[in-house]
C-alpha cells in the first residue's frame, strides 16, 4: 500500500509540474463553423456565447441575445489590440427607448392605407399610446397589444437639433415576431418570424442622409403569429471622443471541443493562444454544477525578439441583470489569495423572474485573478480604466464599491496580467469568471441551491479556490474529456458527426441546472429556450437522452425522478406524464396549456426501458411501477389512434 501510494503521489506530482503548451492546443483540429461559439457557459442563466466569425467582430451574449459584454485586448509594445468582443458604444439618446422613457406614438391594429411609413403621412385618427406596446408579459408594456395573428402598426415623431450627419447614429430595436422598421419612409429592417432584444443597427451614410432637423419619423410593423408581443425602438448618437480598442487582432483560428472553445491570434510582433474552459465532466458532479470557468492565455513572440506585453480582460455588472436599467452594486475584495471583483443587482429577486427570453437579475457575478506577479483586478470609470491601459499598460486608480442607477453609469470590472518582456519563451496564464446565483430554482415550493454548493456548506469563494489549486488536473481531464466525446462520436459517424457532438456536448449540459430536493434526490432540470421557458420538459428530456444514458445515466434519472414524484404525490393524477414542472426557474407543477399525452407517455417508458436495460436491473424504476403500469396502459389504448392532442411541435396545433 506505501509502495501505491508513493507511486500515486508521483504521478500526481509529475503531472502538476508538466504543464505543457498543449493546454494551448485542441486535441483535435475542428473544421466546422459552428453557429455561435460557447464562451463562458454554466447553466441557462449564466451563459455567454459569441455568434460571430471572428470573437472580436461584436459584442458576446446571452442565448437571448441579450448583451453579456466580455472585452479582451493585448497591449504589444505600447499599441493595443483587441481579440474579444466589442468596445460598447457610448451613446446619446435622440428618442430614447422605454428603459428611459415611456415615449408616446401613434398606432394602429388595422391595415393602414398606403404610405402609412411615409414621413408626410396624417396618423390623426390612429390612437395615441404608450410604448413598449405587447402583451403584458413582456417588459415594460404600457399599451397592451396582444392576440395571436394580430399586427400594430405605430408612428413616432421626434426633433433633432444641430444635425451632424458627420456622427455615428444607431437605431436599437426589440420586437415579437415579424417586423419591419422605417426611418422617414426608408425601409432599414425586415425580419422573418424570430424575435429579438435589443439590437444595434448603425445606420449607414445613406440612411444617414434621410435624418433631417426638426421634425423625424419612425414607422413600425409587426405581426404576432402566436404567443407574447411586443415592439420597442430609438434612435441614438454616438459620443465623439470615448477611448475604444480599435485595432482588432488577427484570428488565425477557432476550434469547439466538447469543454473547451480555442482560439489563436496575431497581434503584432506576437501571437496569442486564448483558450475558454468549462469544466463541466460529466462524471463530476461537483465540477458539472460548479458556475465557474476558465480563461487561460499563452503569449510568445513571432520575431524572436522582446516585446513589453500587457494582457486586459474587462465585465460589467450586465452579467447580473436582465435589464439594462437595473440599479446594481459592485466591489473589491481579496480572499486566500484570490482577488475578486463582484456585481449583482441591489434588489435581489431570487428566483423571482421566471419566463423565456430572460436572464437572472439576482446573484452575483465574478472575475477573479489568482494574484501573482504583475497581475491586478480593477473596478471603476468604463472609458477612463481603457485610457488608463492604453497609456500605460496598467488599470486606473480602482474603487473599493461602485452603485449603477442608470446604464451609461456602468462601470468596468477589469483584470490586467502585466506579462513584461516576452521573447521565444512563451509567457502564460489563468483567470476565472463564475456566477452564485445563491439559490437556483424553486421545486415544490422550496427554493434549492445548486448541488455545488451542498446546501450551503461550500461558498462561492471556496469553490474558485478549488478551482485555483486544481487547475492543472482539472485542464488534464477536460482534455480527456473532449477527446472521449470526439473520438466516440467519430466512430459511430465519422469526422463531421465527431465535430457536431464535441460542439453540441457544452450547449446540452448548459441547458440545464443541477440540485438536490429536500429527500436527497438528484435533479437536472432544463429550462425551454425561444420557446415558452417550461422546466424540465418531458419532451426535451428525451431528445438529450443519449448523451446521459451513454456516459451518466444518473443525470437521466435527475430528469425523470421529478416527472414520476409528481404523479406518485397526486398532485398529476392523469393516466399519463406531465408535460413540464413549471416555468424555469420556478418548479411548483405543470403550467403549459396543453398535454401531449403519448409523445411523454411514450418517452417516459421508452426511457425506463433503457436505464434498465443499461443497469441490467429495473431497481429504480420499481418505485414507480404502478405509475408506469398506468402509462403504457394508456399508450396500449391510445398509441395507434391518437386523440386529438398535441405533440412537440406545438406550434403546427392539435393532431388526431
Amino acid at each position: 500500500m506505501k509502495k501505491l501510494l508513493i507511486m500515486m503521489a508521483l504521478s500526481v506530482s509529475m503531472l502538476i509540474n508538466a504543464q505543457t503548451t498543449n493546454f494551448f492546443e485542441p486535441v483535435k483540429e475542428i473544421a466546422l463553423r459552428v453557429p455561435s461559439v460557447p464562451i463562458v457557459v454554466s447553466d441557462p442563466y449564466f451563459s455567454i456565447w459569441s455568434p460571430y466569425d471572428k470573437l472580436m467582430e461584436g459584442s458576446t451574449e446571452h442565448w437571448t441575445s441579450a448583451k453579456k459584454p466580455l472585452l479582451g485586448a493585448l497591449r504589444v509594445d505600447g499599441k493595443v489590440y483587441r481579440f474579444l468582443g466589442k468596445d460598447k458604444i457610448n451613446l446619446v439618446p435622440i428618442a430614447p427607448m422605454t428603459n428611459v422613457e415611456r415615449w408616446e406614438a401613434a398606432y394602429t391594429n388595422s391595415t393602414p392605407s398606403n404610405g402609412w411609413q411615409e414621413f408626410q403621412f396624417d396618423d390623426s385618427s390612429w390612437k395615441k399610446g404608450k410604448a413598449a406596446f405587447g402583451s403584458h408579459d413582456m417588459q415594460r408594456v404600457h399599451t397592451e397589444w396582444k392576440g395571436n395573428d394580430t399586427d400594430i402598426y405605430i408612428r413616432r415623431e421626434f426633433d433633432i437639433n444641430n444635425l451632424d450627419l458627420a456622427e455615428d447614429f444607431y437605431l436599437i430595436y426589440s420586437h415579437d415576431d415579424v417586423f419591419e422598421l422605417y426611418l422617414n419612409g426608408e425601409k432599414l429592417v425586415s425580419t422573418d418570424l424570430v424575435w429579438r432584444d435589443n439590437v444595434y443597427l448603425k445606420l449607414t451614410d445613406a440612411a444617414k442622409k434621410k435624418l433631417r432637423n426638426g421634425k423625424n419619423v419612425i414607422a413600425a410593423h409587426c405581426h404576432n403569429t402566436t404567443g407574447g408581443s411586443y415592439v420597442d425602438f430609438g434612435l441614438f448618437r454616438e459620443k465623439k471622443d470615448a477611448v475604444k480598442f480599435s485595432d482588432e487582432a488577427i484570428q488565425k483560428s477557432v476550434d469547439v471541443l466538447a469543454t473547451s472553445s480555442y482560439y489563436t491570434f496575431t497581434c503584432g510582433p506576437v501571437e496569442l493562444d486564448l483558450v475558454f474552459t468549462a469544466p463541466q465532466l460529466i462524471d463530476d458532479l461537483d465540477l458539472l454544477s460548479t458556475p465557474i470557468n476558465y480563461i487561460s492565455y499563452r503569449v510568445r513572440a513571432l520575431d524572436q525578439k522582446g516585446h513589453d506585453v500587457q494582457l486586459y480582460m474587462e465585465t460589467t455588472p450586465e452579467l447580473s441583470i436582465n435589464e439594462n436599467n437595473q440599479p446594481t452594486i459592485a466591489r473589491t475584495l481579496s480572499k486566500n489569495g484570490i482577488s475578486y471583483v463582484e456585481a449583482g443587482s441591489i434588489d435581489q429577486p431570487i428566483c423571482d423572474r421566471k419566463g423565456d427570453l430572460i436572464c437572472a437579475d439576482w446573484g452575483y457575478a465574478y472575475l477573479a485573478s489568482v494574484n501573482g506577479a504583475g497581475k491586478s483586478i480593477g473596478l471603476g470609470d468604463y472609458y477612463r480604466m481603457k485610457e488608463s491601459f492604453v497609456k500605460n499598460g496598467s488599470l486606473n486608480s480602482t474603487i473599493t464599491k461602485w452603485t449603477t442607477r442608470k446604464e451609461e453609469d456602468n462601470p468596468a470590472m477589469t483584470y490586467v496580467h502585466n506579462l513584461g518582456i516576452v521573447s521565444k519563451d512563451s509567457k502564460e496564464g489563468f483567470m476565472m469568471i463564475g456566477y452564485d446565483d445563491i439559490y437556483s430554482i424553486e421545486y415544490m415550493y422550496e427554493k434549492r441551491m445548486g448541488y455545488w454548493k451542498h446546501d450551503g456548506k461550500v461558498t462561492i469563494f471556496d469553490a474558485f479556490e478549488n478551482l485555483r489549486d486544481n487547475y492543472q488536473p482539472i485542464m488534464e481531464r477536460c482534455r480527456a474529456l473532449d477527446a472521449m466525446i470526439y473520438n466516440d462520436a467519430e466512430k459511430a459517424g465519422g469526422k463531421k458527426y465527431a465535430e457536431i457532438c464535441s460542439a453540441a456536448y457544452r450547449q446540452v449540459m448548459s441547458a440545464h441546472k443541477l440540485f438536490k430536493d429536500k429527500e436527497g434526490n438528484l435533479m437536472w432540470f432544463s429550462k425551454e429556450n425561444n420557446s415558452n421557458g417550461c422546466v424540465n420538459t418531458v419532451d426535451l428530456t428525451y431528445p438529450s437522452a443519449p448523451l446521459f444514458l451513454i456516459y451518466n445515466p444518473d443525470l437521466q434519472k435527475a430528469m425523470m425522478t421529478s416527472i414520476f414524484e409528481y404523479s406518485a404525490s397526486g398532485r398529476w393524477n392523469k393516466p399519463f406524464p406531465a408535460h413540464d414542472l413549471g416555468t424555469y426557474p420556478i418548479a411548483n407543477g405543470q403550467v403549459y396549456g396543453g398535454d401531449m399525452p403519448i409523445e411523454e407517455g411514450g418517452n417516459m417508458v421508452i426511457l425506463a426501458a433503457a436505464i434498465s436495460k443499461i443497469e441490467g436491473n429495473a431497481d429504480y424504476v420499481k418505485k414507480y411501477w404502478g405509475i408506469l403500469t398506468t402509462w403504457t396502459n394508456y399508450l396500449v389504448e391510445y398509441g395507434q389512434d391518437p386523440e386529438n392532442q398535441l405533440c412537440t411541435d406545438d406550434f403546427a396545433g392539435h393532431w388526431a
